[in-house]
């Protein structure tokens, strides 16, 4: 039995596709394998210990999405809700094996194996760890030598091992449509100023060829590209396209890098007469005229910027692989075509300043000014560490963290150039508030967002108080993955 623990509804809900693909492939080899997703369900305890009871499941895998909001003004914590899910499920079926998976799982496994007293988790690529991890448990077996899969010993320590980041996408099952809960689709979510449906997702690929210093993408995905076959992507959108289907989104990290795959796939659309509403993150310094032209001709209405800053000293500091005339012109090209654009951007990334935020912000009110009816800004005050990053080892180097944290509550970086200038943050929120198309956080006309800062800190120091209660005291675990070189792996 699978159970996603993700309820989040804003800004819309998102298809649980990761653990629907493993559930898919686990019945694929022949066990019995159900869904329970409790992010439409009003009594999560009551569902729960209904579906535990009904089921009698070996094994409940308890999927996490996110960990966290990842919004330092507004820290909520999603993890309690999977402690939770645990106790009901021992409460009503003592002796079932309780194991954790999914991305915000792969970000923090030490903290979380603890806080929710499971037995084992799998970290990296479940759809290729599940079955094996299955097979051993039946025999009566550790599964010691399953990739990905950690448990704790009985001195304290952990026994990890290491995923192995490949995936044989000709051998890999396809997500059962059937298995996710149907109100996705007949649920409809308010953005700006208008009202749209749940998308159908797809996956092209995974992994990114970037490097940047804030990312954890290399702990859930590993490092490099495993691309899916090209046809095999088309099969998959024809196919919810004549379910009907009527909205689709391609989830793959960035949609555009590398351009010459995401130009085979359109490619391919358009061969195949492909025409259907659609959506992707773009990286910037990635968009030509003709990838323009194809994602319009297949139906892209919308896509989402990872823009992060408008200085180039600080896209230089961040890794970036593009820069300030790349948005500009990228943005343009978008604009031109009628294509809905969307730019997430941070405020207090390493070196960010007064200089640095004003030459942003310049550049966001050409781009995106008040009242434009196809473009907003995002905005995030502070960026999420994640241990292993090179960002975490800045914000230790310059004191922000000891370096012996435990992540199961977030630590954000925020430049000392930004969060130690009263006026700058003052001059921030008048901005920010001066323009309908841009967001912070939702209560910043009523709250200052200096006073938000200290609120928000003060209530994440009495969540991670409270959590930490739950931890048991650490025993000797392995070093954390960090990133390696990336590289590509074709089918």
């Amino acid at each position: 039995m699978f159970v996603s623990v993700n309820k989040l509804k804003s800004f819309r809900p998102v298809l649980p596709i990761g653990m629907v693909t493993v559930a898919t492939q686990v019945r694929t080899a022949g066990h019995e394998a159900e869904v329970l997703d409790l992010m439409w369900e009003e009594e999560d305890e009551e569902a729960v210990r209904a579906a535990v009871a009904r089921l009698r499941p070996d094994v409940v895998g308890i999927s996490i999405r996110n960990v966290d909001s990842q919004n330092m003004l507004e820290p909520v914590i999603y993890t309690p809700l999977a402690r939770e899910v645990a106790d009901w499920a021992r409460a009503e079926h003592p002796g079932v094996t309780i194991v954790l998976g999914g991305p915000g799982f792969s970000t923090v496994p030490e903290d979380l194996m603890g806080f929710v007293r499971a037995e084992y988790g799998i970290t990296g690529f479940a759809e290729e760890s599940m079955v094996p991890f299955l097979v051993h448990l039946a025999r009566g077996e550790e599964p010691e030598d399953v990739p990905g899969v950690i448990y704790r010993r009985p001195d304290g320590s952990y026994h990890r091992r290491e995923p192995v980041f490949r995936i044989d996408y000709r051998k890999a099952a396809r997500p059962d449509p059937d298995l996710y809960d149907r109100r996705y689709f007949t649920y409809s979510y308010e953005t700006h100023d208008r009202s749209e449906k749940v998308p159908a997702t797809i996956q092209t690929k995974k992994g990114c060829v970037l490097e940047c210093v804030f990312c954890s993408n290399f702990l859930v995905d590993g490092t490099g590209v495993k691309f899916d076959e090209v046809s095999r992507v088309a099969d998959e959108v024809e196919r919810l396209r004549d379910e009907g289907l009527e909205v689709l989104e391609i989830v793959d990290g960035v949609f555009n890098l590398p351009l010459n795959y995401s130009l085979e796939i359109l490619k391919e659309f358009v061969r195949r007469g492909i025409e259907m509403p659609w959506s992707c993150m773009i990286n910037p310094g990635n968009v030509t005229p003709e990838l323009v032209d194809l994602m319009v001709r297949t139906g892209c209405y919308y896509v989402e910027f990872g823009t992060d800053s408008a200085c180039d000293r600080i896209l230089r500091g961040l890794k970036k692989n593009f820069r300030q005339r790349q948005i500009v012109r990228s943005h343009r090209l978008f604009e031109q075509a009628g294509v809905r654009v969307e730019h997430c951007l941070f405020i207090g990334s390493p070196g960010d300043d007064r200089d640095s935020v004003r030459e942003t912000f310049d550049v966001m009110e050409e781009l995106v000014p008040s009242g434009a009816p196809d473009a907003h800004a995002y905005w995030t005050l502070g960026l999420r560490v994640c241990r292993g990053t090179a960002l975490h080892t800045t914000a230790v180097a310059e004191g922000q963290l000891t370096g012996d944290e435990r992540f199961i509550v977030p630590k954000y970086y925020i430049s000392k150039g930004v969060i130690g200038d009263d006026a700058l943050l003052d001059e921030i929120e008048e901005r920010v508030l001066a323009n309908d198309n841009w967001y912070l956080w939702w209560g910043l006309r009523t709250i200052g967002l200096r006073t938000r800062i200290r609120m928000a800190r003060e209530e994440s120091r009495r969540i991670e108080a409270e959590l930490m209660t739950h931890l048991p005291r650490r025993g000797p675990a392995p070093a954390p993955l960090v990133a390696t070189p990336r590289r590509e792996d074709r089918p």
